[in-house]
């Protein structure tokens, strides 16, 4: 019996030595970062200009006199200045007229989700040109919706007498 221990013993010390003596691969040594940082920078930037070339962000949701045309130049990233410019936009659309279709033209320069209730509204409207814009600003957010998909369920717990013949 006490050769079985010492037998054992013996193959736990080479079996240690062997896994503790082994190099180590590292594994993104061949790998360079680098390149894969500047394409993220790239397709950020490129995120953030719009399609015209003009930058977008900042935080002013528009001009003092609430002009649509001068808010296009700036778009506002944080949720206070999107509030104020969906709040803008609001006020621009109830005046009628000429500054409702100024709301639908900067509705569909922003692009934004937000937007929609106002673009729908905008569909219903009686004057043909400011339903023609915003059949022409919603049919960006036509097509696949970007909500979340649902999550997969988890499996049923078996039942009880099945989990006490285990």
């Amino acid at each position: 019996m006490t050769q079985a221990f010492t037998g054992a013993a013996i193959a736990a010390v080479v079996a240690a030595g062997w896994l503790l003596g082994r190099p180590r691969r590292s594994l993104l040594r061949s790998t360079d970062a680098s390149a894969v940082a500047a394409l993220n920078r790239g397709q950020i930037e490129r995120l953030l200009s719009s399609p015209d070339g003009q930058q977008l962000g900042g935080d002013e949701p528009g001009n003092a006199n609430g002009s649509a045309a001068a808010s296009v130049a700036t778009w506002p990233r944080d949720a206070r200045g999107r509030g104020l410019m969906l709040r803008q936009l609001e006020q621009q659309f109830q005046r009628g007229g000429e500054p409702r279709r100024q709301a639908l033209a900067a509705c569909r320069a922003w692009g934004d989700r937000a937007t929609l209730p106002l673009i729908r509204r905008g569909l219903r409207d009686g004057d043909p040109a400011v339903v023609a814009l915003a059949a022409d600003a919603i049919t960006a957010f036509r097509g696949r919706s970007t909500a979340p998909a649902p999550q997969a369920q988890r499996p049923a717990r078996p039942p009880r007498n099945v989990a006490r013949t285990r």
